[in-house]
Protein backbone atom coordinates (compact mmCIF):
# COMPACT_ATOMS: atom_id res chain seq x y z
CA UNK A 1 0.00 0.00 0.00
CA UNK A 2 1.53 3.17 -1.21
CA UNK A 3 0.50 6.10 1.35
CA UNK A 4 0.80 9.88 0.19
CA UNK A 5 2.78 11.23 3.30
CA UNK A 6 5.44 13.99 3.95
CA UNK A 7 6.22 14.93 7.26
CA UNK A 8 5.37 18.98 6.48
CA UNK A 9 2.40 18.83 4.59
CA UNK A 10 -0.59 20.64 6.09
CA UNK A 11 -1.95 17.12 7.07
CA UNK A 12 0.69 15.59 8.24
CA UNK A 13 1.64 18.39 10.93
CA UNK A 14 -2.25 19.40 11.49
CA UNK A 15 -3.08 16.19 13.01
CA UNK A 16 -1.17 12.66 11.21
CA UNK A 17 -2.95 10.04 12.99
CA UNK A 18 -5.46 8.46 10.02
CA UNK A 19 -2.23 8.97 8.17
CA UNK A 20 -0.34 6.68 10.47
CA UNK A 21 -3.19 4.22 11.00
CA UNK A 22 -3.09 3.54 7.23
CA UNK A 23 0.97 3.39 6.48
CA UNK A 24 0.53 0.90 9.81
CA UNK A 25 -1.54 -1.49 7.09
CA UNK A 26 1.12 -1.56 4.88
CA UNK A 27 3.07 -3.43 7.30
CA UNK A 28 6.42 -2.14 6.66
CA UNK A 29 9.09 0.83 6.57
CA UNK A 30 7.88 3.58 4.64
CA UNK A 31 9.81 4.86 2.04
CA UNK A 32 10.42 8.79 1.09
CA UNK A 33 12.48 9.21 -1.68
CA UNK A 34 12.22 12.84 -1.36
CA UNK A 35 14.08 12.88 1.31
CA UNK A 36 16.26 9.58 1.30
CA UNK A 37 14.00 8.89 4.22
CA UNK A 38 12.25 6.22 6.36
CA UNK A 39 9.08 6.42 8.14
CA UNK A 40 9.20 3.76 10.63
CA UNK A 41 5.57 4.09 12.00
CA UNK A 42 4.89 0.00 13.63
CA UNK A 43 5.71 -0.86 17.03
CA UNK A 44 8.41 -3.48 16.39
CA UNK A 45 10.02 -1.53 13.60
CA UNK A 46 10.91 1.58 15.78
CA UNK A 47 11.78 -0.50 19.11
CA UNK A 48 13.69 -3.38 16.84
CA UNK A 49 15.94 -0.21 14.90
CA UNK A 50 16.11 1.33 18.66
CA UNK A 51 17.47 -2.07 20.00
CA UNK A 52 19.55 -2.78 17.28
CA UNK A 53 23.35 -2.89 18.40
CA UNK A 54 25.14 -0.16 16.64
CA UNK A 55 21.67 0.73 14.16
CA UNK A 56 21.45 4.35 15.20
CA UNK A 57 23.44 7.52 14.70
CA UNK A 58 22.40 10.01 17.83
CA UNK A 59 25.08 12.31 16.20
CA UNK A 60 23.14 13.91 13.50
CA UNK A 61 20.16 15.18 15.64
CA UNK A 62 16.75 13.98 16.75
CA UNK A 63 14.69 16.76 14.85
CA UNK A 64 13.35 16.31 11.58
CA UNK A 65 14.53 20.26 10.62
CA UNK A 66 18.17 18.46 11.26
CA UNK A 67 18.16 15.75 9.25
CA UNK A 68 16.24 17.58 6.40
CA UNK A 69 16.77 20.89 6.57
CA UNK A 70 20.50 21.12 7.62
CA UNK A 71 19.43 23.42 10.86
CA UNK A 72 22.11 23.54 13.75
CA UNK A 73 22.43 20.51 16.29
CA UNK A 74 23.34 21.53 19.93
CA UNK A 75 25.99 19.00 20.96
CA UNK A 76 24.75 17.33 24.31
CA UNK A 77 24.76 13.77 25.39
CA UNK A 78 21.58 13.78 23.15
CA UNK A 79 23.89 14.23 20.31
CA UNK A 80 26.64 11.75 21.24
CA UNK A 81 27.14 7.97 20.49
CA UNK A 82 28.07 5.32 22.92
CA UNK A 83 30.61 5.28 24.22
CA UNK A 84 30.78 8.64 24.73
CA UNK A 85 27.42 9.29 25.49
CA UNK A 86 27.14 7.35 28.56
CA UNK A 87 29.81 9.95 31.09
CA UNK A 88 27.82 12.78 30.05
CA UNK A 89 24.31 11.49 30.24
CA UNK A 90 25.34 10.37 33.77
CA UNK A 91 26.21 13.67 35.27
CA UNK A 92 22.25 14.89 34.88
CA UNK A 93 20.93 11.40 35.90
CA UNK A 94 21.50 11.75 39.61
CA UNK A 95 18.66 14.54 39.17
CA UNK A 96 16.21 12.44 37.55
CA UNK A 97 16.56 9.16 39.93
CA UNK A 98 13.34 7.42 41.48
CA UNK A 99 15.25 8.49 44.73
CA UNK A 100 15.54 12.17 43.33
CA UNK A 101 12.32 12.65 42.25
CA UNK A 102 11.10 11.24 46.21
CA UNK A 103 12.87 13.79 47.24
CA UNK A 104 11.70 16.65 45.25
CA UNK A 105 8.09 14.84 45.80
CA UNK A 106 6.79 18.05 48.14
CA UNK A 107 8.47 20.79 46.47
CA UNK A 108 6.67 19.88 43.70
CA UNK A 109 3.43 19.14 44.80
CA UNK A 110 3.43 22.93 46.80
CA UNK A 111 4.70 24.18 43.38
CA UNK A 112 1.00 22.82 41.91
CA UNK A 113 -1.32 23.68 44.29
CA UNK A 114 0.02 27.14 44.59
CA UNK A 115 -0.54 27.29 40.58
CA UNK A 116 -3.62 25.65 40.97
CA UNK A 117 -5.28 27.53 44.03
CA UNK A 118 -6.21 30.71 42.19
CA UNK A 119 -7.44 28.94 39.30
CA UNK A 120 -10.09 26.73 41.52
CA UNK A 121 -11.79 30.50 42.10
CA UNK A 122 -12.13 30.91 38.59
CA UNK A 123 -14.80 28.11 37.72
CA UNK A 124 -12.47 27.76 34.56
CA UNK A 125 -8.59 27.55 33.54
CA UNK A 126 -6.87 26.25 30.78
CA UNK A 127 -5.03 23.11 31.83
CA UNK A 128 -1.93 23.43 29.24
CA UNK A 129 -1.27 26.81 29.63
CA UNK A 130 -2.75 28.08 32.97
CA UNK A 131 -1.45 24.91 35.18
CA UNK A 132 0.55 22.43 33.17
CA UNK A 133 3.38 24.40 31.78
CA UNK A 134 4.02 26.55 33.65
CA UNK A 135 4.69 24.06 36.60
CA UNK A 136 7.19 22.31 34.43
CA UNK A 137 8.49 24.90 32.92
CA UNK A 138 9.33 26.86 36.23
CA UNK A 139 10.74 23.39 37.54
CA UNK A 140 13.17 23.23 34.40
CA UNK A 141 14.15 26.95 35.30
CA UNK A 142 14.50 26.04 38.74
CA UNK A 143 17.19 23.13 37.80
CA UNK A 144 19.39 25.82 36.46
CA UNK A 145 18.97 28.34 38.93
CA UNK A 146 16.47 30.52 36.92
CA UNK A 147 14.17 32.89 38.34
CA UNK A 148 10.44 31.34 37.12
CA UNK A 149 9.48 35.05 35.44
CA UNK A 150 12.20 33.92 33.79
CA UNK A 151 11.56 30.26 33.19
CA UNK A 152 7.91 31.44 32.31
CA UNK A 153 9.61 33.45 29.66
CA UNK A 154 12.45 31.59 28.32
CA UNK A 155 9.24 28.73 27.72
CA UNK A 156 7.21 31.43 25.89
CA UNK A 157 10.42 31.96 23.69
CA UNK A 158 10.56 28.03 22.98
CA UNK A 159 6.79 28.08 22.00
CA UNK A 160 7.30 30.68 19.38
CA UNK A 161 11.08 28.77 18.32
CA UNK A 162 9.97 25.80 18.14
CA UNK A 163 5.87 25.17 18.09
CA UNK A 164 4.90 27.62 16.10
CA UNK A 165 4.60 27.14 12.38
CA UNK A 166 2.41 28.43 9.18
CA UNK A 167 0.70 25.89 6.88
CA UNK A 168 3.57 25.21 4.38
CA UNK A 169 6.40 25.88 6.48
CA UNK A 170 9.18 23.48 6.74
CA UNK A 171 11.38 23.89 9.61
CA UNK A 172 11.72 27.08 11.85
CA UNK A 173 12.46 29.05 9.35
CA UNK A 174 10.31 31.97 9.99
CA UNK A 175 11.15 35.49 10.79
CA UNK A 176 9.27 34.66 14.02
CA UNK A 177 10.77 31.59 14.75
CA UNK A 178 14.22 33.47 14.28
CA UNK A 179 13.60 36.08 16.89
CA UNK A 180 12.65 33.61 19.62
CA UNK A 181 15.82 32.05 18.70
CA UNK A 182 18.38 34.46 18.81
CA UNK A 183 16.42 36.15 22.21
CA UNK A 184 16.45 32.58 23.63
CA UNK A 185 20.46 32.15 22.67
CA UNK A 186 20.85 36.07 23.89
CA UNK A 187 19.69 35.04 27.25
CA UNK A 188 21.55 31.31 27.58
CA UNK A 189 24.65 33.29 27.13
CA UNK A 190 23.94 35.80 29.83
CA UNK A 191 23.19 33.40 32.08
CA UNK A 192 26.20 31.39 31.32
CA UNK A 193 28.30 34.28 31.57
CA UNK A 194 27.17 35.42 34.48
CA UNK A 195 27.96 31.64 35.83
CA UNK A 196 31.01 31.69 34.66
CA UNK A 197 32.17 35.12 36.44
CA UNK A 198 30.25 34.04 39.85
CA UNK A 199 30.79 30.42 40.09
CA UNK A 200 29.52 29.96 43.27
CA UNK A 201 26.01 31.36 42.21
CA UNK A 202 25.48 27.79 39.77
CA UNK A 203 23.08 25.21 41.64
CA UNK A 204 21.87 22.04 40.94
CA UNK A 205 21.90 21.07 37.45
CA UNK A 206 23.99 24.15 36.08
CA UNK A 207 26.47 23.69 38.91
CA UNK A 208 26.79 19.83 37.92
CA UNK A 209 27.37 20.68 34.44
CA UNK A 210 30.04 23.96 34.85
CA UNK A 211 31.58 21.77 37.33
CA UNK A 212 31.72 18.36 34.99
CA UNK A 213 34.83 17.22 33.42
CA UNK A 214 35.15 13.86 31.79
CA UNK A 215 38.39 12.80 29.92
CA UNK A 216 40.32 16.11 31.11
CA UNK A 217 37.44 17.56 28.80
CA UNK A 218 35.05 20.35 30.30
CA UNK A 219 32.40 22.20 29.22
CA UNK A 220 32.63 25.18 26.97
CA UNK A 221 30.50 28.23 26.85
CA UNK A 222 28.60 27.14 24.08
CA UNK A 223 28.16 23.51 25.00
CA UNK A 224 26.63 25.25 28.58
CA UNK A 225 24.61 26.97 26.59
CA UNK A 226 23.44 23.91 24.47
CA UNK A 227 22.53 21.90 27.72
CA UNK A 228 20.73 24.58 29.46
CA UNK A 229 18.27 25.61 25.83
CA UNK A 230 18.07 21.43 25.83
CA UNK A 231 16.79 20.82 29.54
CA UNK A 232 14.51 23.82 29.37
CA UNK A 233 13.08 22.34 26.08
CA UNK A 234 12.99 18.87 27.47
CA UNK A 235 11.74 19.09 30.50
CA UNK A 236 8.73 21.49 30.25
CA UNK A 237 7.09 20.35 26.73
CA UNK A 238 5.53 16.88 26.20
CA UNK A 239 4.29 16.29 30.17
CA UNK A 240 2.34 19.46 29.74
CA UNK A 241 0.41 18.35 26.69
CA UNK A 242 0.00 14.79 28.25
CA UNK A 243 -1.36 16.27 30.95
CA UNK A 244 -4.01 18.46 29.24
CA UNK A 245 -4.66 15.35 26.69
CA UNK A 246 -5.76 13.69 30.26
CA UNK A 247 -8.61 16.21 30.50
CA UNK A 248 -9.51 16.32 26.87
CA UNK A 249 -10.02 12.56 26.62
CA UNK A 250 -11.75 11.96 29.95
CA UNK A 251 -14.11 14.74 28.98
CA UNK A 252 -14.92 12.83 25.98
CA UNK A 253 -15.40 9.55 27.93
CA UNK A 254 -17.54 10.47 31.01
CA UNK A 255 -17.60 6.69 32.44
CA UNK A 256 -13.76 7.12 32.44
CA UNK A 257 -14.10 10.56 33.81
CA UNK A 258 -16.48 8.87 36.97
CA UNK A 259 -13.90 7.01 37.58
CA UNK A 260 -11.07 9.56 38.27
CA UNK A 261 -13.36 12.14 40.05
CA UNK A 262 -14.29 8.99 42.29
CA UNK A 263 -10.33 8.18 43.05
CA UNK A 264 -8.07 10.96 41.67
CA UNK A 265 -4.89 9.61 43.90
CA UNK A 266 -5.88 6.09 42.60
CA UNK A 267 -6.81 6.53 38.89
CA UNK A 268 -4.56 9.63 38.01
CA UNK A 269 -1.28 7.53 37.02
CA UNK A 270 -3.64 5.39 35.16
CA UNK A 271 -5.12 8.26 32.65
CA UNK A 272 -1.76 10.05 32.32
CA UNK A 273 -0.34 6.82 31.29
CA UNK A 274 -3.12 6.05 28.55
CA UNK A 275 -3.28 9.47 27.10
CA UNK A 276 0.57 8.86 26.77
CA UNK A 277 0.03 6.04 24.36
CA UNK A 278 -2.75 6.73 23.19
CA UNK A 279 -1.98 10.80 22.09
CA UNK A 280 2.03 10.43 22.66
CA UNK A 281 3.54 13.77 22.81
CA UNK A 282 6.49 13.19 21.20
CA UNK A 283 5.11 12.95 17.37
CA UNK A 284 8.55 11.41 16.39
CA UNK A 285 12.47 11.62 17.00
CA UNK A 286 14.66 11.73 13.82
CA UNK A 287 17.78 9.41 13.70
CA UNK A 288 20.17 8.36 11.15
CA UNK A 289 20.90 4.50 9.98
CA UNK A 290 24.97 4.21 11.16
CA UNK A 291 25.16 1.45 9.23
CA UNK A 292 23.16 -1.33 6.56
CA UNK A 293 20.83 -3.86 8.07
CA UNK A 294 17.15 -5.35 7.29
CA UNK A 295 14.26 -4.03 8.89
CA UNK A 296 10.28 -5.29 8.94
CA UNK A 297 11.32 -6.82 4.96
CA UNK A 298 13.23 -3.45 3.66
CA UNK A 299 16.59 -2.71 3.20
CA UNK A 300 17.98 0.45 5.12
CA UNK A 301 21.21 1.85 4.14
CA UNK A 302 23.65 3.43 5.93
CA UNK A 303 23.00 7.12 6.64
CA UNK A 304 19.51 6.47 5.63
CA UNK A 305 16.96 9.52 7.80
CA UNK A 306 15.09 7.03 10.15
CA UNK A 307 11.54 8.83 11.14
CA UNK A 308 10.63 6.54 14.26
CA UNK A 309 7.72 8.05 15.01
CA UNK A 310 6.53 6.90 18.31
CA UNK A 311 3.11 8.52 17.90
CA UNK A 312 2.38 6.05 15.64
CA UNK A 313 4.10 2.99 17.52
CA UNK A 314 2.12 3.53 20.51
CA UNK A 315 -0.95 2.93 18.13
CA UNK A 316 0.07 -0.46 16.60
CA UNK A 317 -2.82 -3.02 16.66
CA UNK A 318 -0.07 -5.54 16.22
CA UNK A 319 0.99 -4.84 19.83
CA UNK A 320 -1.73 -3.37 21.42
CA UNK A 321 -5.50 -4.75 21.75
CA UNK A 322 -8.19 -1.72 20.84
CA UNK A 323 -5.12 0.18 20.10
CA UNK A 324 -7.71 2.80 18.72
CA UNK A 325 -9.79 2.97 22.02
CA UNK A 326 -8.80 5.63 24.66
CA UNK A 327 -9.12 2.89 27.75
CA UNK A 328 -7.54 4.03 31.31
CA UNK A 329 -8.80 0.57 32.79
CA UNK A 330 -6.38 -1.26 30.22
CA UNK A 331 -4.22 -3.91 31.52
CA UNK A 332 -0.72 -1.93 30.64
CA UNK A 333 1.73 -3.18 28.41
CA UNK A 334 5.33 -1.18 27.47
CA UNK A 335 5.16 1.52 24.91
CA UNK A 336 7.12 3.53 23.65
CA UNK A 337 6.32 7.27 25.25
CA UNK A 338 10.13 7.49 26.70
CA UNK A 339 11.13 5.86 23.57
CA UNK A 340 13.71 2.34 23.80
CA UNK A 341 17.31 1.13 24.04
CA UNK A 342 20.00 3.92 24.39
CA UNK A 343 17.56 7.12 23.57
CA UNK A 344 15.55 6.51 26.77
CA UNK A 345 13.91 9.38 27.79
CA UNK A 346 16.10 10.97 30.84
CA UNK A 347 13.58 12.46 32.66
CA UNK A 348 10.61 9.67 32.56
CA UNK A 349 10.80 9.32 36.51
CA UNK A 350 10.06 13.40 36.96
CA UNK A 351 7.07 12.91 34.01
CA UNK A 352 5.40 9.63 35.75
CA UNK A 353 5.14 11.06 39.04
CA UNK A 354 4.56 15.01 38.30
CA UNK A 355 1.89 14.17 35.06
CA UNK A 356 -0.10 11.90 37.16
CA UNK A 357 0.49 14.24 40.48
CA UNK A 358 -1.22 16.89 38.63
CA UNK A 359 -4.14 15.45 37.21
CA UNK A 360 -4.75 14.33 41.28
CA UNK A 361 -4.48 17.37 42.31
CA UNK A 362 -6.65 19.20 39.83
CA UNK A 363 -9.45 16.33 40.22
CA UNK A 364 -9.22 16.63 44.21
CA UNK A 365 -9.83 20.43 43.54
CA UNK A 366 -12.81 20.45 41.23
CA UNK A 367 -14.06 17.05 40.65
CA UNK A 368 -16.34 16.78 37.89
CA UNK A 369 -15.59 19.16 35.05
CA UNK A 370 -16.77 20.30 31.76
CA UNK A 371 -14.43 20.15 28.96
CA UNK A 372 -14.83 23.38 27.01
CA UNK A 373 -14.27 21.26 23.73
CA UNK A 374 -14.53 24.40 21.05
CA UNK A 375 -12.06 26.22 22.66
CA UNK A 376 -9.25 23.05 22.67
CA UNK A 377 -6.28 23.58 19.85
CA UNK A 378 -3.76 20.77 18.99
CA UNK A 379 -0.35 21.59 18.61
CA UNK A 380 0.93 22.18 14.82
CA UNK A 381 4.07 21.36 13.58
CA UNK A 382 6.00 18.00 12.96
CA UNK A 383 7.90 17.15 16.26
CA UNK A 384 4.87 17.36 18.71
CA UNK A 385 1.52 15.93 18.81
CA UNK A 386 -1.28 16.43 20.96
CA UNK A 387 -3.18 19.30 22.77
CA UNK A 388 -1.03 22.71 24.01
CA UNK A 389 -4.87 24.10 24.96
CA UNK A 390 -7.85 22.11 26.59
CA UNK A 391 -10.30 24.78 28.72
CA UNK A 392 -12.15 23.02 31.69
CA UNK A 393 -15.38 24.73 33.32
CA UNK A 394 -16.37 23.45 36.90
CA UNK A 395 -18.28 24.30 40.16
CA UNK A 396 -15.60 26.44 42.00
CA UNK A 397 -14.97 24.68 45.64
CA UNK A 398 -16.91 26.79 48.23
Amino acid sequence: MTVDYDPYSDAAMRDPRELYRRMREAGCPHHLPEYGAWALVRYDDVDQASRGEGCIDFSKGALLGQHLLGEPIPHTFMTMNEPERRPWRNILMPFYSRTAIRQEAGRLRALVQELLEPLLAQGSFDVYRDLANRVMCINAGHNLGLPRADAEYLRSLIDEMIMHREPGQKGGSSERNQKAAQELGGYMAAHVNSLRKNPDTAVRQAKALLEAEIDGQRLSDHDLINYFFSLMVTGSETTPMATAGVFYYLGKHPDQKALVVADPAGMAKAAFLETCRFDQPTNMLVRRAAKDFELGGKQIRENDVLLMIYASANRDEARFERAEEFDIRRQRRADLTFGTGPGYCLGANLAEFVGPMMVEEIMTGIGDFELIEDQCERAYGENLAGFNRVPIRFKPPA
